[in-house]
């Protein structure tokens, strides 16, 4: 089991590797004490991302883990997040 403390935001680049993280998740091999806006998220801007869910007022830092199988995929928080999030 791995377990991931905090709120995570798990980014899936596409159906495939969202439905592995739905099985690791149902059962509880991949374990997350919260997970960012309860869901999956499925984007692969970064700017998109951070519109969408980095706005919001958080106290502590998230965790963003990202599922791709692409090497060459950019994804560049902006300086005003990059700091915030790990």
């Amino acid at each position: 089991m791995l377990q991931f403390d905090g709120i995570v935001a798990c980014i899936c680049e596409g159906a495939s590797e969202q439905a592995i993280m739905e099985l690791l998740l149902e059962n509880n091999i991949l374990v997350f004490d919260e997970i960012l806006d309860d869901k999956i998220i499925r984007t692969r801007s970064a700017k998109n991302f951070e519109n969408e869910y980095l706005r919001k007022g958080f106290k502590q830092k998230i965790t963003i883990l990202r599922i791709l199988d692409s090497r060459n995929e950019n994804f560049k928080l902006s300086k005003l997040y990059e700091k915030k999030f790990r």
